[in-house]
C-alpha cells in the first residue's frame, strides 16, 4: 500500500545525515529518510547551490517521497533514499 505524505510536510534538516520527513501507513507513522548526498548530487545536476539540501528537498518532494513509498513496500520499515535513486546516471 503506497504511503501518504504528512499533511504538516515537517521536516528535519541535518546537514550531515540529510532530511527526515513523515509519511503514514493507514494511521502509522513512517519515519523517512533522504541521504544529504542524494540531495548534494541532485543540486549539482539541478545546478543549484549543492549545500542548500532543504531547498532541493522542497524543489523534488513529491518525487522523494514516491520513492520512499516504493522503498517501503519493498519492505524497507524506515524507508531511506538514495542518490541512485532521486539522480540516477544517465
Amino acid at each position: 500500500m503506497p504511503l501518504q505524505p504528512d499533511p504538516s510536510e515537517e521536516i528535519v534538516v541535518d546537514q550531515r545525515s540529510g532530511v527526515l520527513f513523515a509519511m503514514f501507513d493507514g494511521d502509522k507513522r513512517v519515519l523517512c529518510e533522504i541521504e544529504s548526498g542524494a540531495l548534494a548530487d541532485r543540486a549539482i545536476a539541478d545546478g543549484a547551490d549543492e549545500n542548500d539540501i532543504r531547498a532541493t528537498y522542497y524543489r523534488h518532494h513529491k518525487t522523494i517521497q514516491v520513492i520512499a513509498s516504493q522503498n517501503y513496500d519493498a519492505g524497507q520499515e524506515r524507508p531511506i533514499v538514495t542518490t541512485y535513486q532521486l539522480t540516477p546516471l544517465p
